[in-house]
């Protein structure tokens, strides 16, 4: 059985004992985005006073089923303090049903945060060691908002990660171009270029 089955299988097994991670406390709000301020269940916590129909009118009607991203974050970070690695990998697991409970009920295909949605789907896919479903979530994100800076970086890393730099190169450079040249992007595509040197900035890796 190789690893991936074996972390899907694992991730099922638990389920039962892993349930969303609802935002309960200050601390666990401050370290989400601070547009989950305002959604629900969420804004009992932060008691923020301004009605969610403010935020459906600027963000979407999709804005009323974000809380769902915002647990699938609250998961995403508490994980990382899990000592039990299998549990760990759960609670990732089911990070991605809030993810996708978001996604089918938006029917917005232009919904504002969708292209930051697809790119967090595709890093707890990853993390998942699922790079092969990881990947089209982050050129679907692309191809929503071709500007989006954290799409290209995340799928850079991910050739960069597979030994093609050549690759790696050729996307930064596609983002840096669409994104008005993202410092960030720029930054990462500098650092390639000195570790590959001539080749890299040609797209040939020795």
């Amino acid at each position: 059985m190789n690893i991936k089955k074996l972390i899907v299988l694992l991730a099922l097994f638990f389920a039962t004992t892993v349930q969303a991670d609802n935002v309960e406390s200050v601390s666990e709000l401050l370290r989400l985005p601070a547009y989950c301020k305002g959604t629900q269940q969420i804004r009992e916590i932060s008691g923020d006073p301004v009605p969610i129909e403010e935020y459906i009118k600027r963000y979407g009607l999709g804005y009323n089923h974000l809380h769902h991203y915002c647990w699938a974050l609250n998961s995403e970070n508490n994980a990382v303090y899990m000592s039990d690695r299998d549990l760990a990998h759960s609670k990732i697991f089911h990070a991605i049903s809030d993810i996708d409970y978001v996604l089918r009920n938006n029917h917005d295909p232009k919904f504002f945060f969708l292209p930051e949605i697809y790119v967090s789907k595709a890093r707890i896919l990853f993390k998942l060691n699922q790079p092969d479903d990881a990947v089209p979530w982050l050129k679907k994100a692309i191809a929503l908002r071709p500007n989006y800076s954290p799409a290209y970086a995340r799928i850079s890393d991910y050739y960069v990660e597979k030994g093609d730099k050549a690759e790696a190169v050729k996307i930064l450079k596609q983002g840096i171009a669409k994104s008005n040249k993202s410092d960030m992007l720029i930054h990462r595509l500098r650092e390639l270029e000195s570790q590959g040197g001539d080749a890299a900035k040609s797209g040939k890796i020795k």
